[in-house]
């Protein structure tokens, strides 16, 4: 069972995305746009929210504020619902046929299979340009510019292009190389969670100073899917599983010492955050690398 405050954090954080997609779609009346207006409501309604949840606890953390203090229209929030609608982006995007072909997510049909390929890329486009929409609004160019880094070719586009050319590469596949596509593709938008209170409330900080936590944690929730793919069932973690893939930790280390390794990644990154004592904090490692799903 999670913690009250966890629930807390994410119902604030899902009520405001609702409502920011509420007012922002409600603009629109063509009744041909009703389909549309579904699908990205669809695609943005799941998610367990651990990245904008470690930017809320960052923030309040450093800011020095109370949770109680948090309004829906705080920069805060909008950057937490900048964070989601660019990661399920990310998650519409790698669903696609021409990327994963995955059916389901979350124990429902993925966004393409529910409502057509054209309709996902739409959606994709434009929780995109949302994000980036709602970031101008903070006035911070520094913190645009870090958020379009987690996103261009040197990061999670480039972890993609990397991710297609090693399916089609295979024995050119090394675990170095798996390590990168990772780094690329799952932690840079988790780092920019961690280090955007830094630049939120001008904070005056080393913005390295918890890389080791950012990369860690980053890795250890890919170990953690790797291990669920193999381990995992569709009912515990509502999407297909069980299809061998020599990309998977699994498959360079075995069950074993993936387990291991998980379990190193975890120990580094409480070590790394260590100076904060933050039950909070510990609480999301452990459900990161506990989760089922």
């Amino acid at each position: 069972m999670l913690p009250t405050w966890y629930n807390t954090y994410k119902n604030l954080i899902d009520n405001s995305i609702k409502n920011y997609l509420k007012n922002y779609l409600d603009t629109e009346k063509n009744p041909w746009f009703k389909k549309f207006k579904e699908a990205i409501l669809y695609a943005t309604k799941w998610g367990k929210r651990i990245r904008s949840i470690l930017a809320l606890e960052f923030y309040l953390i450093f800011s020095k504020k109370n949770f109680e203090d948090i309004k829906e229209n705080d920069d805060i929030i909008k950057l937490c619902i900048a964070i989601e609608l660019l990661h399920a982006y990310s998650l519409v995007h790698d669903d696609l046929p021409a990327m994963d072909n995955d059916i389901y997510r979350r124990w429902e049909l993925t966004t393409w299979k529910k409502y057509g390929e054209a309709n996902a890329i739409l959606v994709w486009d434009l929780l995109n340009s949302l994000a980036f929409e709602l970031l101008s609004e903070i006035w911070n160019n520094k913190l645009i510019k870090l958020f379009w880094e987690a996103v261009n070719l040197n990061w999670m586009i480039w972890g993609q292009v990397l991710d297609l050319y090693y399916e089609k590469n295979p024995d050119k596949l090394s675990l170095e190389n798996l390590i990168e596509i990772h780094n690329k593709k799952t932690w840079a938008l988790i780092k920019f969670s961690i280090i955007s209170w830094i630049l939120l409330s001008w904070y005056n900080w080393n913005l390295e100073k918890y890389k080791n936590f950012w990369e860690k944690i980053g890795l250890a929730f890919q170990v953690k899917d790797d291990l669920l793919d193999v381990e995992g069932n569709f009912e515990e973690t509502g999407k297909s599983v069980g299809d061998w893939e020599e990309k998977w930790f699994v498959y360079f280390m075995w069950i074993e010492k993936t387990k291991n390794y998980l379990k190193e990644l975890t120990s580094d990154c409480k070590k790394s955050i260590k100076d904060l004592n933050s039950e909070k904090l510990n609480f999301l490692i452990n459900y990161i690398v506990n989760r089922k799903g």
